[in-house]
């Protein structure tokens, strides 16, 4: 691998600085975009149970739930094969997997019945009887809906200096799982969530949590309890700025 300060860097390693993740691949490292831009799954496939692996995602890694792909031509290419395996599948009932009511401003009716609608056929159209053409416009679309927004692709020789000093600071793997900081919320199981329940602990949550990796309802109270008392939107959300806070630093 070509990163410096960091020989044992993995293709689909993601290392979590604030909140904020930065993937590895084999020689670009991308960062600041929409997760599914930054791993490269249009689709937001997770990684659970071995599916995403069997459509070339890299085994064993994932960003959060999400599993991170080689390419973006895999990741797109994976989105079809998702959908081709569940043939059985109307339309409608895809959208509501995909954005369901009541996450956010998600409105599934609305989403299938636009795809439709470009499809040329009705939201009850089964999956199996669509198309090349028509599964790639379907694929298409669940990418819009997903989220797409590029974000920053930098090289061995073009990282930002606080990233190159970080793997200075850290140069293997069990350095860099115990200085994660990972974006979390309700559900986030990832090693560097630990990191997160201990700076609570630390800053007086009680009773302390369990450390164990695993964002829970516990996890939940406690980042709130944090956030509204250090004057951030109490949303049990871990990000950028609760990161900041917790590490003391300004922002």
């Amino acid at each position: 691998m070509p990163w410096t300060g960091a020989s044992d860097m993995e293709p689909g390693d993601v290392i979590s600085i604030l909140g904020v993740d930065h993937v590895f691949y084999e020689e670009a490292m991308r960062t600041g975009g929409t997760a599914s831009w930054n791993n490269q799954n249009p689709g937001n496939i997770v990684s659970a149970q071995g599916e995403a692996e069997s459509y070339g995602a890299y085994p064993g890694k994932h960003n959060d739930i999400f599993a991170v792909f080689p390419s973006e031509e895999t990741g797109f290419e994976a989105i079809r094969r998702y959908l081709a395996r569940r043939g059985d599948k109307t339309i409608l009932e895809m959208m509501r997997t995909y954005a369901p009511a009541g996450h956010g401003a998600n409105d599934p009716q609305a989403y299938a019945q636009r795809v439709a609608d470009s499809l040329g056929v009705g939201t009850g159209t089964a999956v199996a009887d669509l198309d090349d053409g028509q599964l790639t416009t379907f694929a298409a679309a669940i990418q819009q809906v997903e989220g797409w927004r590029p974000g920053q692709t930098h090289g061995p020789d073009s990282l930002p200096g606080d990233m190159s000093q970080w793997l200075a600071d850290h140069p293997g793997r069990a350095e860099r799982e115990a200085a994660d900081q990972p974006f979390a919320r309700r559900g986030t199981v990832a090693p560097g969530v630990k990191n997160l329940q201990q700076r609570l602990n630390d800053l007086g949550c009680t009773p302390p949590l369990v450390v164990d990796g695993n964002f829970g309802p516990r996890s939940d109270q406690a980042a709130r309890w944090f956030q509204a008392n250090n004057g951030l939107t109490a949303d049990g959300m871990v990000g950028n700025k609760t990161w900041r806070r917790l590490m003391g630093l300004p922002g």
